[in-house]
């Protein structure tokens, strides 16, 4: 661990305003279309801030802000929360998404300056980094590469990029600590989901794969895990694979058993799955998961 980190874990990306577009029929033009409700959120890489911090690690945001709307809703959530901001300079509201979501899967119309990622020099010193999605690792190399040097690990979720998966399979340098994909992502790059802990071994040292309601498998610290999925009632899937990285990182964090971690991470993703978003507003949705049982090695 790096002895002089000032926080247990740096996120870096971007957080989105996420717009959860209600099923309806499309209005034509000129007219207008009322609905019962539309959900509004805050996402993207603070989701995993949020359930970090909830879960009770030191967590600073790394991401693209200007001076919009957005920007000054993720200030003043973050300072609500204890989470500490590394803002890079960006557009007002970089980062803004439709939500098409049910409680099997969801899509999403987005717009991000991706291109603000380009202008970290140095991460903050941390124990643990990571980044919510392969083109911005790819955009992080460097940083990534000198956080590790000065002793951070280091973990990225893949998230949808079908170009980078493709060419997972092809990294031999083991550029990160830890690689999470859920099913998709890993059939995308490499055909069958099972086969992406041996296939993305040149990627990752250690590689899980979410399987839903079937759990998680993979390899975590050289040991081969599986964890059967908490059971819970499921509204929405968007950020469960945000909050899995949350708990999985706070449980190695502590120093638990790799079996122990995915636990840990499987039952923040419950959570998470009882709600709309991936956002932790309230650090009670998370109460109960730090308990001593979950946070012995």
């Amino acid at each position: 661990m790096n002895a002089t980190a000032t926080a247990d874990l740096v996120v870096v990306g971007l957080a989105y305003f996420e717009v959860f577009v209600p099923p309806h029929a499309s209005p034509a033009p000129g007219e207008e279309v009322f609905v019962d409700g539309i959900t509004l959120a805050l996402g993207g890489a603070l989701n995993t801030a949020s359930v970090a911090a909830a879960l009770g690690l030191r967590v600073t945001l790394c991401l693209p802000m200007g001076g919009g709307i957005v920007d000054q809703a993720v200030s003043l959530l973050a300072q609500r929360l204890g989470i500490t901001l590394a803002p890079l300079p960006a557009r007002d509201n970089p980062a803004i998404s439709l939500v098409f979501s049910d409680a099997q899967d969801r899509a999403f119309v987005s717009s991000a300056q991706l291109d603000a990622l380009d202008r970290v020099q140095q991460l903050p010193a941390s124990a643990w980094v990571h980044v919510p999605g392969l083109e911005e690792a790819a955009r992080l190399a460097a940083p990534l590469a000198q956080a590790r040097q000065r002793g951070a690990r280091t973990s990225v979720s893949a998230s949808w990029s079908p170009l980078q998966l493709a060419q997972l399979a092809q990294h031999q340098d083991c550029a990160w600590d830890l690689l999470v994909l859920n099913e998709k992502e890993a059939q995308a790059a490499c055909g069958q989901a099972t086969d992406a802990p041996a296939r993305l071994a040149g990627a990752a040292h250690s590689v899980l794969v979410t399987l839903g309601d079937q759990g998680v498998t993979g390899v975590l610290n050289a040991m081969p895990v599986h964890v059967p999925a908490a059971p819970t009632q499921v509204l929405d899937t968007t950020g469960a694979g945000d909050a899995f990285c949350a708990g999985l990182i706070a449980a190695l964090v502590r120093g638990n058993s790799p079996q122990a971690a995915v636990q840990l991470g499987s039952l923040a993703a419950a959570r998470i799955l009882t709600q709309t978003g991936g956002l932790v507003t309230d650090p009670a949705l998370m109460a109960g998961l730090t308990q001593e049982s979950l946070c012995k090695p």
